[in-house]
Parts: structure tokens; C-alpha cells; sequence
């Protein structure tokens, strides 16, 4: 690789090969102005197995589980940017990724090379407006993470390449997202999308009490002249917003770890009384 050169890393969780994930992915990292490389990474085609529940990572870093995990997180921090793209299934999110977010609590220990990396989150859907909460699942994951997400976006298109085959308007949108890739310029959000993270996914609580589903904070809903404006503020008890509620929550999870280990004893008698019910199939 040449000097000054960007590593690109896109996430694809399609099993599909030149499909629409992938060649969304390609036409975005064709329009990143800066000199970079591409690299690409099938979640498919690698070992990733389900979480145990353990919380060993909280200790360790790293997880017991020897499969392929460990070599896509380093990939990860060792990238200048990301992309990820994931199909949708069923409203949410390929099951494949699922799987490895729910890995991704080990992914404390790589905190700091991951904090504000730039990341791009792609979503594909067969059908308009029914891509159901997989942009949200997917940028949750990105902030979970500590990633800057430079932009979102969702491309319809059911048949694997027919997102951007003589789809011009979807073609201009991935070469959107390029340009945004290294961009210092922030993301402008319309005033009804939540001012902290941009989403558009708000959950109504009674009144005009609300909460952002991305981030998680909470604000007001107002209705002038038939717009509608969120004030939504930055919670100090929000777990994953900033550096230091990671890093307050990742102690916390130690910490109740270490609570279960001195009353385990006690625990363990209580979960016994449950042992011989059901029949397991």
C-alpha cells in the first residue's frame, strides 16, 4: 500500500456474492475522494460463533472462543474507516451480524483505537419503507461501538446488482456517501430527527415527553405551523454516548461480574429449585 494511503474496511453481512450489499459497498468506496484501499470482509464466509455469556472478554480483552472473531475486530481497528452493509431479513438484520454484535462486548478492549473512526452504515431492502429497524439496529451497533457515523443510508432493490442497475438516483446516493466517508463538514439532520445522532426512530411516552431509540436520550416533541421539532438532551447516565459512559459502563459490568462470582454460592441454591421442571426437546 502507498504511503498516505486509507484502508477502507467494508462489513458485509450478505451472503450474496455481488450483491447488493457488496457492489453498494464498491460504488461508495469508488467515490471516496481521498487515496485508499479497499478491503472487504463476508461475515458468511468466516467462523462466528454465538456469545456464551461468559463477560470472560470484560476480564481478558479478548474471548475464549477460538474461531475468527478476533482477526475481524483487529481488522477493524487497524482500518481508517468502515463500511457496513447489511441486508434485510425479516425487518432487522441479517442474522450473521446480529451474531457478531452480540460478540461485540469484547470489543472494550479495542475502544481506543475504534473511537471516532469514521463509519458508513448501508442498508438493502427489497421493498420501499419496509427496511423495518435495521438502519436503527445498525447504528446503534455503530455508536455502541464509539465509531463516528458519518452518514446512513437505506437502497432498495430485491434481485442481487438491481439496487443500482439503471438506478441513477441510488447510483448518486452511494457516491454521496463516498464523499462523506472522510469528511470534516458534520451531519446536518432536519429539526424533526433527534439533534444528538440524527436518527428518526422516536418513541413517544406520553405528552410531549420522548426518546431518541438510537441514542437514548430523552427531550420534547413540539408542533409550529405544522412542523414538528425535537429537543432532545444528552442524558449523564446515557451508557455508550461518550468515551467516559463507556468507559463507566464497561466498569460496571465488571463490577456486577464480580458481584455474581461472591454471591454465586447463594445464586447457584436459588437456580437449583428451577433444575427438573420442563422437558427439553
Amino acid at each position: 500500500m502507498l504511503e498516505g494511503m486509507r484502508t477502507i474496511l467494508g462489513l458485509i453481512a450478505s451472503p450474496r456474492r455481488l450483491g447488493n450489499c457488496e457492489i453498494i459497498v464498491k460504488e461508495i468506496a469508488r467515490n471516496i475522494p481521498e487515496p485508499h484501499e479497499l478491503k472487504m470482509i463476508r461475515l458468511h464466509s468466516k467462523n462466528i460463533r454465538p456469545c456464551r455469556a461468559c463477560y470472560a472478554c470484560l476480564e481478558k480483552g479478548d474471548c475464549t472462543l477460538d474461531d475468527d472473531f478476533r482477526f475481524i475486530a483487529d481488522q477493524m481497528a487497524a482500518a481508517d474507516g468502515l463500511i457496513i452493509a447489511s441486508p434485510c431479513y425479516i425487518f432487522g438484520l441479517s442474522g450473521i451480524l446480529k451474531v457478531f454484535i452480540d460478540r461485540c462486548m469484547q470489543m472494550f478492549s479495542r475502544a481506543e483505537a475504534l473511537l471516532d473512526k469514521p463509519a458508513l452504515n448501508v442498508v438493502t431492502a427489497g421493498l420501499r419503507g419496509e427496511s423495518g429497524y435495521t438502519e436503527l439496529a445498525l447504528n446503534n451497533f455503530t455508536m455502541v461501538l464509539g465509531l463516528k457515523l458519518q452518514e446512513s443510508a437505506v437502497f432498495y432493490g430485491a434481485l442481487p446488482g438491481d439496487a443500482l442497475w439503471k438506478n441513477e438516483e441510488q447510483k448518486n446516493l452511494a457516491r454521496y456517501l463516498g464523499t462523506r466517508m472522510f469528511s470534516l463538514e458534520p451531519r446536518k439532520y432536519e429539526k424533526w430527527r433527534c439533534p444528538l445522532c440524527g436518527s428518526d426512530a422516536i418513541q413517544l411516552l406520553g405528552g410531549n415527553r420522548v426518546q431518541c431509540m438510537a441514542c437514548r436520550n430523552y427531550g420534547t416533541i413540539s408542533l409550529k405551523d405544522g412542523d414538528v421539532s425535537l429537543d432532545i438532551a444528552l442524558k449523564p447516565e446515557n451508557i455508550l454516548f461518550t468515551a467516559e459512559q463507556r468507559k463507566h459502563h464497561h466498569q460496571w459490568l465488571q463490577n456486577e461480574k464480580n458481584v455474581f462470582l461472591q454471591t454465586h454460592r447463594e445464586i447457584s441454591g436459588f437456580q437449583q429449585g428451577y433444575k427438573d421442571e420442563g422437558t427439553w426437546l
